[in-house]
């Protein structure tokens, strides 16, 4: 019995902690509502009914999610793919996962879990191979190499060590659900298990090659050995995805400033609505009336009320909205916040921009995001060599991975300049027709060469009217 096992690290605790706020935010208004009191507190003297109705009054403002998929969209505006290699891995690179994911499905995924924590990881494993397996047995039987994801959420704690100068993972635990039968066909068990992958480490050296041990609870909810065994690798084959990198296997969520106003405005959001119920529906006030008499009270067409004091009235409380237009000023401040953090596409700019300041604004982005694409490139690439060296291929592996932003975000006004420039004279047809490309004007498998045989082949119009 080892309980420990299922003990989360410091470190991981670390990253989920500083996360937290971005991986809820994305999950939507939904899990924010049961979050509860984590990000909407309840107000002094707020009894419980009136704090559960402002909650289900909340909606959120989807800042963070949104931009998270926009930023994503730009990196995968074209498909990320395996620059041909001749070898299996192009194959794989199909259902890169065993899932069904091809290569730029499957980044995709990583790609947006990495915005949401600041690292995501890219697991190389490969099912045992029975010994005396033909090609064509492993290929049926997918024996092969293939990618797993490992969110931050799912790893429990890791260990590394300096090992020939450079820091190794020696152990990491990693939590996954399993399926197990139970007798009911249609309802099997959900399990809980630990995966813990361990390399062997004596003088700063690795001495053998990975074991692997499987944790499971028992009746008593305590975490016991369920099974282990020696594997053939000598490595764990683990390739982060660490775009808020702070040191090795450490990072932080990129958007976390954008989290804090999103949470600001989920809070103030809150307090709109809640003001603008009690505005639409004002407080009453009773002048003249026992508690007697306030008890047969109803409120509705066709009621009326009486009273023996001729001094009673019925007055209502309304609120001046003086609030409400500060609420909503306040709400909409925080909008822009947000754009000018990332949100360049929910929320439309007001006033006069310049070329130039948008173009300055897109950079700014580009730029972020060019460095996200190339720590995604080397991470797929650092994944795809696992995978070459457990299947005994020697290749060089490339992955292409979009970093043309800017090109994509320009006006399809620009092509008029280029229009220009080429009836002038000074680009060719060859540059005019890649610049048209680039920008999702042509497909992408439109050849200047093939246009210029499909015009040439063209019969020239004839004249109207008849020559001689």
């Amino acid at each position: 019995m080892s309980n420990s096992v299922a003990k989360v690290s410091n470190e991981i605790q670390y990253m989920l902690d500083q996360s937290a706020p971005v991986r809820d935010l994305v999950e939507g208004g939904q899990h924010m509502r049961d979050m509860g009191q984590k990000y909407l507190p309840k107000f002094p003297q707020e009894t419980d009914d009136d704090y559960e109705a402002r909650k289900a009054g909340t909606w959120l403002f989807d800042g963070v999610g949104k931009t998270i998929e926009d930023l994503t969209g730009k990196v995968f505006d074209q498909p990320v793919f395996l620059q041909e290699t001749g070898t299996d891995l192009d194959v794989w690179s199909f259902n890169v996962d065993l899932e069904g994911r091809d290569l730029s499905q499957f980044a995709h995924d990583v790609f947006n879990d990495a915005q949401r924590s600041g690292i995501s990881f890219i697991l190389v494993d490969a099912p045992p191979r029975p010994a005396d397996l033909t090609k064509i047995q492993a290929d049926q039987g997918n024996f092969r190499p293939y990618f797993q994801h490992i969110k931050l959420e799912e790893v429990y704690g890791y260990k590394w060590q300096l090992i020939n100068n450079a820091p190794t993972i020696t152990q990491i635990r990693i939590g996954e659900k399993i399926t197990q039968e139970n007798g009911d066909e249609y309802d099997p068990d959900e399990v809980q298990q630990i995966r813990v992958l361990t390399m062997p480490v004596e003088n700063d050296q690795i001495v053998g090659n990975m074991f692997v041990r499987l944790y499971r609870q028992n009746e008593r909810d305590d975490w016991v050995l369920y099974d282990e065994y020696q594997t053939a690798l000598n490595k764990i084959m683990l390739a982060p995805l660490d775009i808020g990198r702070t040191s090795f296997l450490m990072a932080e969520p990129p958007h976390s400033r954008l989290a804090e106003i999103n949470l600001a405005h989920w809070r103030s959001q809150s307090d709109q609505a809640n003001i603008m119920h009690h505005a639409r529906a004002p407080m009453k006030y009773f002048h003249g009336y026992s508690r007697e008499d306030l008890e047969d009270f109803a409120e509705g067409v066709g009621y009326a009320f009486y009273s023996a004091n001729e001094n009673a009235k019925i007055g209502v409380v309304e609120h001046s909205g003086a609030a409400i237009d500060a609420g909503r000023t306040e709400l909409k401040d925080m909008e822009f916040q947000m754009q000018a953090m990332g949100l360049q596409l929910i929320v439309s700019r007001t006033g006069t921009s310049t070329a130039t300041g948008d173009m300055i604004d897109e950079n700014k982005v580009n730029s972020r995001l060019g460095m996200w694409a190339d720590n995604l490139k080397d991470t797929l690439e650092a994944a795809y060599a696992y995978m070459a060296e457990l299947a005994n291929i020697s290749t060089d592996i490339t992955v292409i991975v979009n970093k043309d932003f800017a090109a994509s975000a320009l006006s399809h006004l620009d092509m008029d300049a280029l229009s220009k420039m080429y009836l002038a004279g000074v680009i060719s047809k060859v540059t005019y027709i890649n610049e048209a490309k680039r920008r999702g004007i042509l497909a992408e498998e439109v050849e200047p060469e093939d246009e210029a045989e499909m015009i040439a082949d063209q019969p020239m119009d004839e004249p109207d009217g008849n020559i001689g």
